[in-house]
């Protein structure tokens, strides 16, 4: 998987995940918005998904991405998950005081951001791997690069 990045002032703001990215947009659209290809970007998001630790909190502004106050707290709180772990939308709703895990989902479905908001670290209290733009065979992917037992489309623990 090569993932493609987008940024505005030195900030990334879209991440596509590879041809199977529901949200893959023109980028002719995305260069009138003011976004520019970012490949620097895309090396630290490729080192990452390899299982390096980077941090990329002085690439990110959630206050500038196009998202409701919820989402921006569904993603800081996705963001404390640590590689090699996951939590469930439920845990994540009751983190930000909310029982709408139906809407915590939702929210990480709109990610602009995947892989630095780690959304595929995100499943359901049934430990299945649910929901995953990029399809549930890269989030089974990425989970086991970093760590993660999958077995049958669950997290074995």
């Amino acid at each position: 998987m090569k993932p493609t990045a987008y940024c505005k002032d030195k900030k990334i703001m879209k991440v596509y995940l590879g041809k199977k990215d529901i949200f893959l947009e023109d980028e002719a659209k995305l260069i009138e918005e003011g976004l520019v290809r970012c490949e620097d970007m895309e090396k630290l998001l490729i080192e990452s998904l390899k299982g390096e630790d980077i941090d990329f909190s002085d690439y990110i502004d959630l206050d500038l991405l196009e998202v409701t106050d919820f989402e921006k707290k569904v993603y800081n709180e996705t963001m404390k998950i640590r590689k090699g772990e996951v939590k469930t939308y439920k845990e994540i709703g009751e983190a930000i005081g909310t029982k709408g895990y139906r809407a915590v989902g939702n929210a990480l479905n709109k990610n602009p951001i995947a892989i630095i908001v780690p959304c595929h670290r995100v499943i359901g209290s049934n430990m299945s791997l649910t929901g995953f733009r990029g399809g549930l065979d890269m989030k089974k992917e990425m989970l086991e690069n970093e760590g993660v037992k999958v077995k049958k489309e669950k997290v074995v623990k």
